[in-house]
Parts: structure tokens; sequence; C-alpha cells
């Protein structure tokens, strides 16, 4: 398709949460929809969401229309309040159970975190199936002694494979490479009601079908290799006439600072602080310049 031979920009799908907040529009003067704004999808072709193309010949197409089959998904997420304690399903789990195509292993980049904000990331050390079923039925600090917290700070990455226990603590800004998937598992909400009055659905029996117990579970080198099986994220400082060749898959390309430059064979894409493009197989070479952080996402699988 000639057409397609340039980098994508799309209109973001914002996605109004619990948990949520403003600061996409602190830090990357969005202008978002009334509400508490927890998710920003900017690159997705999920039947929970489908950006539609902002720039070029294909605006006005979905992102769907143009990659079926796309197998990635490229959110922001900004927790003003912690996220539930979670899990997502690998593959085979959600094709056997569940209307999904894929299972949901992802990549966190931490774009901000407050003083002292932390994640869950993982269980501690030696916690097994029966213990944390047994803390899970007793709730609140039964669970809490059973989870791996670890402060963070902007810069940082974090694999997350399916199985990996998880949640974003309050005061944290993530850049999310997943699979395209929306299958997850709670496991605890901080005992919160919504604004009915009713505490959030939780999936206990799910999750402990799909929880990664082994010792391995919080090896980054283990996550990191999980994650490798699915997609790439590599992390650009301050790119001048950076040269990337022609790729298999896709690359998502996410500029968090500053002005960034794509100059590819048929022109110059610019983004803005905060904005995302991505790069089709068909668009070849291109040189990478900009005045901060760029993010690049990449997948080598076609679906």
């Amino acid at each position: 398709m000639e057409k397609s031979l340039y980098p994508l920009t799309f209109h973001p799908i914002y996605k109004e949460t619990i948990w949520g907040g403003r600061r996409l529009s602190d830090l990357f003067g969005r202008e978002l929809p009334p509400g508490l704004i927890g998710e920003s999808w900017d690159v997705a072709a999920h039947q929970n969401g489908t950006n539609v193309v902002a720039n070029g010949p294909l605006a006005g197409k979905t992102l769907q229309d143009i990659a079926p089959g796309f197998p990635l998904l490229f959110k922001v997420i900004d927790a003003q309040q912690d996220l539930s304690v979670q899990v997502h399903p690998g593959d085979d789990y959600v094709r056997k159970y569940t209307g999904e195509r894929w299972g949901k292993t992802e990549m966190w980049y931490i774009v901000h975190s407050d003083p002292g904000a932390w994640i869950v990331w993982g269980l501690r050390p030696g916690v097994t199936k029966e213990e944390f079923s047994q803390a899970v039925a007793e709730g609140g600090e039964a669970i809490l002694s059973c989870l791996n917290r670890v402060p963070v700070k902007a810069g940082e990455l974090y694999p997350i494979s399916a199985g990996l226990v998880h949640a974003l603590g309050a005061g944290v800004v993530v850049a999310e490479l997943q699979q395209n998937s929306d299958t997850t598992y709670r496991v605890y909400d901080w005992d919160r009601l919504d604004a009915t009055g009713q505490a959030r659905e939780l999936h206990v029996n799910e999750a402990l079908e799909v929880i990664d117990f082994s010792p391995d579970a919080l090896d980054l080198e283990y996550q990191f290799s999980r994650c490798a099986d699915y997609f790439q994220m590599e992390v650009f400082e301050k790119p001048q006439g950076h040269e990337v060749k022609s790729h298999l898959g896709f690359q998502i390309l996410t500029n968090l600072q500053g002005q960034a430059e794509i100059a590819w064979e048929g022109g110059v894409t610019h983004l803005v602080a905060g904005q995302s493009c991505l790069i089709l197989p068909s668009v070849g070479p291109y040189t990478l310049s900009a005045e901060g952080v760029v993010l690049c996402g990449s997948s080598a699988k076609l679906g």
C-alpha cells in the first residue's frame, strides 16, 4: 500500500479510571477530556479501542484498517492513586478461556515518579501458591506482606511478563509497551469503593491459575528474555541523526521531551513531547534526532 509509506501519528484514546488524574496535561500539555484520565492509548488496534490516523493521506482511517493483526499496544498511564494488584495471563490461557488473541506481557518505562513512589513488581521471594491464596482470602495486611514493593525513579525500565503480579503506586506515570490485549485479573483493590459505593470486581481464581510462582519470576534477565519473545524496548537519549535501518516488524517511536524529528526517504515527521508514531515495515530506513528521550518499541511478529 503506497499510502502507508510514511510514519503514522494518531489521535489518542483517553480512558477515565477510578485511579487516574490530570498529569498527562501537566507533563505533555495534552488537552484532556473531563474526569480522571488514567490511560491514553496512543497506538492501539484493539476491540476496546483503535486509534485513528491523524496525518497524511491515511488520515481518518483506523490502525485496525491499516494493519490487521497488529500485535502491539502502546499507552501512557497516570496513576494518581494506587492501581489494583493484578496479573495478566499468557497466550495459551487467553486463547482457551477468553476471546482474546494474545496474552499480555508488557514493559514499563518510568516517565515520572513522585518522591517515595513505588511499584509492586512480583511477589516476595519464596511466596507459594498456597500461601498467597490464604493471604488473598484474609485480605489487607496479609496480601501486602506477600508483595515485592520497589521504589522507582524516572528513566527506569521494568519488564512484566504474563504471570508476574504487579501494580503501579500513586504518583507514577509510565509508558507501557505490551501485547495487543486488554485482559487483567485483579487480586486486590485496596478495599476501595467506586462512585456508586461498590467494590470493583476481583478475579482471584483466574489470577491464581496464571501467577508465576517460580523462583525465576523476580529475575530481571528472566523477565527481559520473556518480553523479548514479543517485543523490544530501546531508550534513546538525545539522539542526533541516529540511523535506523529497515525493520522486519513494526516500530513505535515515542518522544518524551521537547521536539523530535524523523527523517525518512519521503520527508520529515515531527513529534512533540508525549507524541508517538508508528513506523510500518514499508517505510524503510530513517534517521532520528531529538532534544530528549525517545522510546523505540519494536516487534518482528507480524501477527
